[in-house]
């Protein structure tokens, strides 16, 4: 693989980072007792979300070094 696999990964956890500090700083405003259903299937999608741009990052920097190396056979 080429050198775009390794900074597309750096991206996606990049974002998923953005994603993380915007999910911790409302964090507060999300326990209350007004909270609705909506509020927690938000946050709920938020953390599905950072969890499959962070593994996406992960996946394109593994394909950046194993692409890099040879297997001998």
């Amino acid at each position: 693989m080429n050198i775009k696999d390794f900074f597309a990964g750096l991206l996606f956890i990049g974002v998923a980072g953005y994603f993380t500090y915007e999910l911790v700083t409302d964090m507060s405003l999300l326990f209350t007792d007004s909270t609705t259903i909506w509020q927690y299937c938000v946050a709920f999608f938020r953390v599905t979300l950072i969890i499959f741009l962070f593994n996406l990052g992960l996946t394109f920097i593994k394909k950046f070094f194993v692409g890099n190396t040879k297997q001998k056979s």
